[in-house]
């Protein structure tokens, strides 16, 4: 596939191999064609990445197999994720979490609205993990089954935890050349991995139930961090919101063998508003495939995804990137990761 990008829905397709193993002056072109979709959409398709369809497939395989596991042994106190304020050392959780324990909100942190808003259950369940070894792993260690329930489940999370990590640190070089800074210039406040791995399963639903608003999926949100890496099965779901068009979402289909990746407001703060994080959300699929159900109460399909979410180092001071102050200098001052994500997150969980 050319790198030249291409329309499918609203986003741009750039092939990624251009850039990780292209000529000099591929790179270039691809990392600016990257820059680009991100100040526009905020949103783009990679594919040609360097993590493997095999790798992705089994991961969809493993995630099937974690959410049949029984609740019991789900929610055991070793396994399931600890909630902010009780017990959770820091923003950044692992575990499992049941359907309905987090409610997605956007720039929401009034406790009588965020009360409010959890009247409509998500409808989904998450498992989450993050790196072995190094800071995050010695704060917040992972939470895997018991290793006789799921034998390779935990070797092979952690396999894939690492090449999304140095496909995202790609990404950011990618996004740095584009923005004519040194190469390494994200890559350096990344290097503690201290992202977050998700596994996510949205269980089959009423679609009368979704569409009265009763039960929602995910409603219309911005990510947290710095980027993120999402890979989805064929069933679909995911819009973006239109920026030429706000308040208007378009689909964000599935294409197999890519990785779809956007923008955190975490970095479009540190860019000074440059590169766009966009709204997004999760609704009911397409009616293909759908369960049998009696007349009337027809059943969606299930859902799985597996986002990355890349964050930076939590205690490295965020300001302004060189170059893009504009007229005004910097909207923002400067922040930690740490303190940017514990507020969002607490948000999240907060009953």
């Amino acid at each position: 596939m050319p790198s030249a990008t291409l329309p499918v829905a609203h986003l741009p397709i750039i092939d990624f191999s251009l850039f990780t193993s292209g000529s000099p002056e591929q790179r270039l072109k691809t990392a600016r064609e990257v820059v680009d979709a991100f100040k526009t959409a905020g949103f783009v398709y990679l594919v040609n990445h360097t993590v493997p369809d095999e790798l992705v497939d089994e991961c969809f395989q493993w995630s099937k197999k974690v959410f049949q596991l029984p609740q019991s042994e789900l929610t055991r106190e070793e396994v399931i994720r600890p909630q902010p304020g009780n017990g959770a050392k820091s923003y950044i959780a692992r575990g499992y979490t049941p359907v309905g324990r987090e409610k997605v909100s956007q720039d929401v942190y009034a406790d009588d609205t965020l009360k409010s808003l959890r009247q409509v259950e998500d409808v989904k369940e998450l498992y989450d993990i993050g790196a072995d070894k190094g800071a995050p792993a010695v704060r917040e260690p992972n939470r895997f089954p018991p290793r006789h329930l799921l034998p390779g489940f935990e070797d092979f999370m952690i396999n894939f935890f690492w090449r999304c990590h140095e496909f995202g640190l790609d990404i950011f070089r990618a996004i740095a050349i584009g923005l004519g800074l040194d190469e390494d210039y994200f890559v350096n406040f990344h290097q503690d991995a201290d992202h977050l791995f998700r596994l996510i399963h949205y269980p089959a639903v009423s679609r009368k139930a979704l569409a009265s608003g009763q039960k929602a999926r995910i409603p219309a949100h911005s990510d947290f961090g710095s980027i993120t890496i999402l890979f989805q099965d064929q069933v679909g779901g995911l819009q973006v919101e239109d920026r030429k068009n706000p308040g208007s979402y378009l689909p964000a289909s599935p294409i197999k063998g890519s990785a779809i990746v956007n923008i955190g407001d975490f970095l479009m703060r540190w860019s000074n508003d440059v590169l766009k994080s966009t709204l997004h959300r999760v609704i009911e699929p397409p009616a293909d495939g759908e369960q049998e159900a009696e007349e009337g109460n027809e059943m969606t399909q299930e859902r799985f995804s597996v986002p990355f979410f890349l964050q930076a180092d939590r205690h490295k001071m965020i300001q302004c990137v060189p170059g893009l102050e504009g007229e005004t200098g910097p909207k923002f001052p400067p922040i930690t990761a740490m303190e940017y994500l514990a507020m969002r997150t607490d948000a999240t969980f907060r009953k």
